[in-house]
């Protein structure tokens, strides 16, 4: 098996702890031969226990992060247009969570269950960055694809409801303080913070990142577009509507969706359940021992890799027309876990080997 120097950058932040937890484990196509992790200047010399070894958190720098085989950036987009061309440059494996390189030509934009094949040496060679898409467009798409290998796509309607976790540390430590100062103090006045622009704690807001010109939301805009890019649909009929709500890990997202070809409900639970990572509820359905559930909601999905799918059913909204419910941690196959599955990917198809030798 292969063994890799791999590197966290964004450390000490939600997507990088999870990615830290979740690299403790062994995958298919590599072992971790050490563990290297940065962050920011308050942040470095912390120590972390990784697999019974001390790893102390380093400061952000170029010549460190040199001696890794692949880095998995969950920074905001400034840190990884600063860093990440120059490693690229050095023949460094980068896979960058944030929105950085997402819309680039010349950058994969990479479900590994959905478009895995874009991964190869050939592709990535010249420019060896690999953009992780949004958390909400991760398990969107790994259903739309199921679906339109079969019926064939005509157009989509998303309405997501995401977690403060998205927004990272500083959404959760709002909802924490903004929740307990209502408990302590009975005071729920909606007024903005320094993460969101209207308290949180027990309302919902459709706002997540700021508005464009045309109306949506940057986050509404960057669904939309990473779809069309992945499943190489550019002309999707997508709409999207992305609204915040108060819980801390887990994004749901309501999908309306209509087809060229027939569709029954029956048929299109079949087709969902044989695709890679993701699981289909409904009232046949055993989610935990002696649990049968009609649906699965955010927090059940907290800490699981796969992507849930429930409520399915038709509507008469169109001809051939699906609505069905999306849940997943959006720390972990919406961010961290996708990332890591992507240097996996290289690992077993021998990307990261070619560039090794390069």
């Amino acid at each position: 098996m292969l063994e890799l120097t791999i590197g966290i950058v964004g450390a000490t932040g939600v997507v990088g702890q999870t990615a830290f937890d979740i690299l403790a484990d062994d995958f298919s196509g590599f072992k971790v031969k050490k563990l290297k992790m940065y962050a920011s200047r308050s942040s470095a010399g912390k120590v972390f226990n990784f697999r019974n070894t001390k790893v102390t958190i380093e400061e952000i720098q170029l010549d460190s992060m040199l001696e890794c085989d692949a880095l998995l950036f969950a920074t905001d987009a400034a840190i990884s247009q600063e860093y990440i061309p120059k490693l690229a440059e050095k023949g460094i494996l980068c896979i960058d969570k944030s929105s950085a390189f997402r819309v680039h030509p010349d950058v994969p934009l990479v479900v590994p269950e959905v478009n895995g094949h874009t991964l190869s040496y050939e592709k990535i060679a010249k420019f060896p960055v690999i953009a992780s898409p949004n958390c909400c467009t991760i398990p969107l798409v790994m259903v739309l694809k199921a679906l339109d290998n079969e019926f064939s796509l005509k157009r989509a309607i998303v309405s997501t409801y995401q977690s403060v976790s998205g927004a990272g540390k500083p959404g959760v430590e709002t909802l924490t303080e903004e929740t307990q100062n209502f408990f302590v103090n009975q005071d729920l006045t909606c007024g903005k913070s320094d993460v969101f622009p209207k308290s949180i704690a027990f309302n919902v807001m459709p706002y997540v990142a700021g508005i464009l010109e045309n109306g949506d939301t940057d986050e509404e805009a960057k669904i939309i577009a990473e779809t069309r890019k992945i499943l190489e649909k550019v002309n999707l009929p997508l709409a999207a509507t992305s609204v915040r709500v108060p819980t801390f890990v887990g994004h749901g997202e309501s999908v309306t969706l209509e087809f060229k070809n027939k569709v029954t409900a029956k048929h299109v639970k079949e087709i969902l359940a044989k695709f890679a990572g993701l699981r289909v509820i409904d009232e046949s359905s055993k989610l935990e021992e002696d649990d049968f559930e009609l649906f699965v909601t955010p927090r059940e999905a907290h800490g699981k890799d796969e992507v849930y799918v429930s409520r399915i059913r038709t509507t008469d909204v169109f001809e051939n027309g699906i609505s069905l419910w999306i849940v997943s941690d959006n720390l972990r196959k919406g961010a961290a876990l996708n990332a890591i599955q992507v240097i996996n990917h290289c690992a077993l198809n021998g990307t990261i080997i070619s560039l090794k030798r390069k």
